[in-house]
C-alpha cells in the first residue's frame, strides 16, 4: 500500500486524498456515477465530482485542472443527465502497476515490539 502511495505522488506529486480515493473506487468500480463515488468515498457528491474531474483529460468537458488523463466520464446512453466514470488507458496501465506493486508487498506489522522497549505514559 506504502509503495502504491509512493507511485501516485511520483507521478502526481499534487494529488490529493480525494483524488486518489476517486481514482481507486473507479478502478473497482467501472461505470460507477460521480453521486455514487461520493457514498463510496464516504464524502460530499461536490468534492467526488471535483476529483473526479481533476482526474479526466485536459480537454475533456467539464475537466478540472490538473487534468491528469486518468479516467473518462460518459453517458451510459439511458440517462441524459447522469455521467459514469472509466478508467481510460492510461489508468489502466497505472491500475496495472499499482497491482505488481500490491503482488510484490511484503506483509508490514508482522513483529511485536521488542520486549526491552520502554513505553512512556
Amino acid at each position: 500500500m506504502l509503495a502504491g502511495l509512493v507511485l501516485l505522488k511520483k507521478l502526481a506529486p499534487d494529488i490529493t486524498l480525494s483524488e486518489m480515493l476517486a481514482f481507486l473506487y473507479v478502478a473497482e468500480n467501472p461505470g460507477v456515477r460521480v453521486k455514487d463515488l461520493a457514498a463510496l468515498m464516504e464524502t460530499t457528491d461536490a468534492t467526488a465530482s471535483r476529483a473526479s474531474r481533476s482526474l479526466l483529460a485536459p480537454d475533456d468537458p467539464g475537466a478540472r485542472e490538473p487534468g491528469r488523463g486518468w479516467l473518462l466520464m460518459a453517458s451510459n446512453g439511458r440517462e441524459a443527465v447522469s455521467r459514469h466514470l472509466y478508467l481510460t488507458e492510461a489508468g489502466v496501465e497505472l491500475v496495472r502497476r499499482l497491482d505488481v506493486l500490491i503482488e510484490s508487498a511484503r506483509p508490514i506489522g508482522t513483529r511485536p515490539p521488542p520486549a526491552d522497549l520502554k513505553v512512556r505514559r
